[in-house]
């Protein structure tokens, strides 16, 4: 099997059980209740998310600049 049958498949069968999870949830009797956990972990994503982010930012910004050496031209040989 070639990888670009390999990867068609995987996304048929991916698309497949997406479509299946979410006719699934839209005929459940517990629908609400599966949207207010969704919403509370997509929540909980996006805070970990952007405290990840600010962290990265403090690093990239707080580091100490790097002193730059002395120039150098060719005619200073």
């Amino acid at each position: 099997m070639k990888p670009v049958d390999s990867k068609l498949l995987l996304g048929l069968l991916i698309g497949a059980a997406v479509g299946g999870a979410i006719t699934y949830l839209a005929t459940s009797d517990k629908k609400e209740e599966w949207l207010k956990d969704l919403t509370d972990l997509a929540g909980k994503a996006k805070e970990g998310f952007n405290e990840a982010l600010a962290l990265a930012k403090s690093k990239c910004c707080s580091a100490p600049e790097v002193a730059a050496g002395p120039e150098t031209s060719s005619t200073d040989v």
